[in-house]
């Protein structure tokens, strides 16, 4: 009857874990929707101020280190990304590059906004040439080592080329590009030159009947009969 009893009560222990777990999860996923929402509509101050409470409300359970794991990871990861988009690309990347720098193993989104604030960094006013061959070169490494991984990665394959390219062309002799700082929406595009009419080329599909006695393609309806079964 005891060993019974207790059974019971160790097992609804494990279910009432399972449940505040759960419960907890569910919580952190509507804040951290919320702060999405802050980053999206470029409130930065709002959506890092939201990013840091979710990450205080995670920070017991790194003792426990496979519980709450992919939520860390994504606060984490968002936390950089604000930093980013805020342009603080030489901080971001030494707080990650140091002895004792938070690991970002098995991140790969933090790899990836760690990647792009140190490409980014390069062109940050009065950067010289070696200081941004170095540069791009630990950029191509972090993006060489994303692609390297089990799953796919479509923006650092095209980041990588994008910045090997640039450090064919400055190692060639181009000047290091001037600084554009990105947004979170985009960059608006540039105007673009007036054209003569007479250089557009405009071409409209038309519809078009074929004369079988003018055309040697087939044309339905010809060939042998078709023969009926049975």
């Amino acid at each position: 009857m005891l060993r019974t009893l207790l059974s019971h009560l160790l097992v609804a222990l494990a279910l009432g874990m399972v449940a505040g777990v759960l419960l907890t999860t569910g919580r952190l996923e509507r804040r951290l929707a919320t702060a999405d929402q802050s980053m999206a509509t470029l409130r930065l101050a709002d959506a890092a101020d939201r990013y840091d409470a979710v990450a205080a409300t995670l920070a017991p359970f790194e003792r426990v280190g496979w519980l709450l794991r992919g939520t860390r990871d994504v606060v984490a990861a968002r936390q950089a990304a604000v930093r980013y988009w805020r342009g603080e690309y030489r901080g971001l990347v030494d707080d990650y590059s140091q002895p004792d720098s938070p690991s970002v193993a098995g991140n790969v989104d933090l790899q990836f906004v760690v990647a792009n604030a140190d490409y980014r960094s390069v062109q940050q006013p009065g950067t010289n040439r070696d200081l941004a061959l170095g540069t791009l070169d630990h950029a191509i490494g972090v993006y060489r080592r994303l692609l390297e991984g089990d799953a796919p990665h479509p923006d650092a394959s095209f980041n990588y080329e994008l910045v090997v390219r640039l450090r064919n062309e400055i190692a060639a002799g181009e000047e290091v590009p001037e600084f554009r700082r990105p947004t979170v929406t985009g960059n608006p595009g540039d105007m673009q030159e007036e054209e003569d009419m007479e250089d557009v080329q405009i071409y409209v599909p038309r519809d078009s009947v074929i004369d079988p006695d003018e055309s040697k393609d087939p044309t339905i309806g010809e060939g042998a009969p078709i023969r009926k079964r049975g």
